[in-house]
């Protein structure tokens, strides 16, 4: 087994500084989010690094605790390779394995998280005027496994999501089998609200003064491939 310890311990001081220094980020992916389907045992997500300096990765994967640490996978998941290091303008394949589905959901979908940990390996300020230190950043991706017999969502279940307000509350449910994630389109608000919500299960927020019974609501589901779809719904009055 892989001893992890000396990157905890470095993770762990390195986001002491994060209110004292620049963060700065060179590595990037080429989709958001990973799905493997009911007879996938193996994905692939594509890495470059757009920045000017080399930088360490380190690859684990979670349950959803966004406090966890590489010695420790809870996970059906199984990365290749973990830990690398990757040169200005070099593209880089990770393979993900889904080792078992035994103990995952047969009848709606199971969320895991991809962690992505970059640092510079030479992270040491040289004490020269301007000089920066680059802090490590930790980017999370979501991973979705589907049992057997569920294909992806069809835009009739995106559109079966059910909206429904009350004096204080706007509340969304999900009666599918799928995790929905979704940006809603409020009255009066600049950016939209972002919100992922669980298979049957519903998320609540605070109403808006101007949505009622009968309002028509603009939202958006984000799909397999990172693109979304719009849809407009009437509210209804619930509890």
């Amino acid at each position: 087994m892989r001893n992890y310890r000396w990157w905890s311990v470095f993770s762990k001081v390195a986001l002491m500084l994060v209110f004292s220094a620049q963060v700065s980020a060179a590595v990037n992916v080429d989709r958001t989010r990973l799905v493997f389907g009911a007879g996938d045992v193996a994905r692939s997500l594509n890495l470059s690094n757009d920045g000017a300096i080399p930088m360490v990765i380190q690859v684990w994967a979670d349950d959803g605790n966004p406090a966890s640490t590489p010695d420790v996978n809870p996970t059906p998941v199984v990365i290749i390779p973990p830990v690398f290091k990757m040169l200005p303008g070099e593209l880089r394949s990770l393979k993900l394995m889904l080792a078992s589905r035994q103990g995952l959901a047969e009848d709606r979908e199971t969320l895991f998280w991809l962690n992505i940990y970059q640092i510079a390996p030479d992270n040491v300020a040289s004490g020269r005027e301007g000089q920066k230190v680059i802090l490590p950043l930790r980017l999370r991706m979501k991973i979705f496994v589907r049992p057997a017999g569920l294909q992806p969502p069809e835009e009739k279940d995106e559109r079966g999501l059910r909206f429904s307000v009350s004096p204080e509350t706007l509340r969304v449910a999900n009666p599918s089998p799928w995790f929905m994630s979704l940006s809603l389109h409020l009255p009066g608000q600049q950016k939209p609200t972002s919100m992922m919500i669980a298979p049957h299960g519903e998320e609540q927020i605070s109403r808006p003064a101007s949505l009622h019974s009968g309002s028509r609501l603009v939202y958006d589901v984000i799909t397999d491939d990172g693109n979304y779809r719009r849809y407009q719904a009437n509210l209804t009055t619930g509890g």
